[in-house]
């Protein structure tokens, strides 16, 4: 085992954390956002916009969504570089170990990951389309598709891939040096995961304990992959999928993303069932890579040491 263990053969000063958390998060957060809060303050009612709420429907203010889209995935790509700049000098730590504790990222695995999650993402919207199919507007823009498929190519990536690094990574590196135990890498990242999507609109609309308990639960699913394979590969590749495909394939009035979707949910509901969806693909997905790459679950309860 590499990837926790690692952090145990460098520094761990719980100010590095703190200066990390702070300047690569929140900071670099407020320094990304300035494009954005540009383009809002010269768009008629722009700001209005953004202060009544987390949504904004950039279409409504004159504002291409793809555009839009970029303009709201620039904070983490700030954060991203942030973050990377920042884990040598403090931590004395590789960012290749902030990933999987190696000398070398296993692109394959972030493939591989990207692949199943993307066929998981796609099967589950497509079957709840067919079996509610009154509950969504079809609006196919060929011009609006290909631009919003290359934006979310090539930009969603830095977020989901910021996320991952900064939680799965980074922040459960510090726990297990920290706690030495990986059940606690399990928890307590994957509620700060939760926490990091508590102002998500999705959150207001259907209810903090239900979109939390989401949040918390696609969350550990990917601390569980990462923590069985020894680094968070499979859980980039994953989450990069999860977010490109459900900004391409369908949104809805709650959606943090709006953009130019091949559907639209009008019913915009969510439930518990919609909980229980996502553990059961979860599991699935965590059994074809637990079968691929013979994971022991043994694993969990070993201490973290050298």
């Amino acid at each position: 085992m590499k990837h926790l263990e690692s952090a145990l053969k460098t520094k761990n000063d719980w100010w590095a954390y703190l200066v990390i958390i702070v300047v690569s998060f929140f900071i670099a957060q407020v320094v990304g956002g300035i494009p954005l809060g540009i383009v809002l303050a010269t768009a008629d009612g722009g700001m209005q916009a953004l202060s009544e709420g987390n949504v904004i429907d950039f279409t409504s203010l004159g504002i291409n969504s793809s555009f839009g889209l970029a303009l709201i995935v620039i904070p983490f790509i700030v954060s991203f570089f942030t973050l990377k700049a920042l884990v040598k000098p403090l931590h004395q730590r590789s960012f290749t170990q902030v990933i999987n504790g190696r000398g070398k990222v296993r692109y394959r695995r972030i493939f591989y990951g990207f692949l199943i999650w993307g066929i998981i993402t796609v099967f589950s919207i497509l079957v709840d389309y067919y079996m509610n199919i009154g509950n969504y507007q079809v609006r196919f823009d060929p011009k609006a598709l290909i631009v919003l498929t290359l934006v979310a190519f090539l930009m969603l990536p830095f977020q989901t891939f910021f996320e991952e690094i900064f939680v799965r990574g980074y922040l459960a590196q510090g726990v297990g040096a920290l706690t030495k135990n990986r059940i606690a890498v399990l928890i307590i990242p994957s509620m700060a995961f939760a926490l990091l999507h508590a102002v998500n609109p999705e959150v207001v609309k259907h209810g903090f304990w239900l979109m939390m308990s989401q949040y918390f639960a696609i969350g550990l699913i990917f601390a569980l992959t990462s923590v069985l394979d020894d680094g968070i590969e499979l859980a980039m590749g994953a989450h990069a999928a999860n977010n490109i495909f459900v900004s391409i394939l369908v949104t809805s009035k709650s959606s943090a993303l709006q953009t130019d979707s091949l559907l639209r949910d009008m019913n915009d509901v969510v439930s518990w069932d919609d909980l229980y969806s996502v553990l059961l693909l979860g599991l699935v997905f965590i059994g074809l890579f637990g079968f691929k790459y013979k994971w022991k679950w043994k694993t969990l309860t070993k201490k973290i040491e050298l």
